[in-house]
């Protein structure tokens, strides 16, 4: 599969993700904590070193969404 192809397929599977979601009345916070235990489960039955690794690229996802709070400068290292 290509990262394009995968990409796509990412995509489309989102988009069914919400359509499920569409005309249902439910807090952002539980959208989020739901898709973080779908995510964790999936990321449970990987290999150790793919758990690894999706790791580095939620840490990279943590820290940009920590770049966007306001005073989020204390967050930030110079490691």
């Amino acid at each position: 599969m290509t990262r394009q192809d995968f990409e796509l397929e990412s995509l489309a599977l989102a988009r069914e993700f919400l359509a499920l979601l569409h005309g249902r009345r439910v807090s952002t916070g539980v959208v989020l904590q739901a898709s973080m235990e779908v995510h964790r489960y999936v990321a449970k039955q990987l290999p150790l070193d793919a758990q690894g690794d999706l790791s580095i690229g939620m840490a990279a996802y943590a820290g940009e969404l920590l770049q966007g709070i306001p005073g989020s400068s204390q967050f930030q290292t110079t490691h």
